[in-house]
């Protein structure tokens, strides 16, 4: 087994953290505010009845060209999405308002 040396293994080891927290932050949450992001602009058009065949309540634009808040369930979206084209990510209130305000999820 190769080692790695020394000076590379701190910073290695420190950007590997900051990813695995960043990643749990941004994991959509089971049931609630998610934000949809499409890949291409051109998938931007199917966000809206891809949210509502899964059944979530549409709350409004994210603030990413193109993107969608919903409150709704992620199996049953992920269960909608054909291909990679869209993104799912946890809506955060510092970035897409503030989820008391939707009430509870779809």
């Amino acid at each position: 087994m190769r080692h790695i040396p020394f000076p590379i293994a701190i910073p290695l080891q420190a950007v590997v953290a900051v990813l695995a927290v960043l990643g749990l932050a941004l994991w959509p949450p089971a049931k609630g505010a998610i934000l949809l992001i499409p890949m291409l602009q051109n998938n931007a058009a199917s966000l809206v009845p891809l949210a509502r065949a899964s059944g979530a309540l549409l709350v409004g634009n994210g603030p990413f060209p193109g993107s969608l808040v919903v409150l709704g369930d992620r199996a049953r979206l992920l269960r909608q999405i054909r291909a990679w084209n869209v993104i799912l990510l946890a809506a955060p209130a510092a970035g897409c308002g503030d989820d008391r305000q939707f009430g509870p999820a779809a």
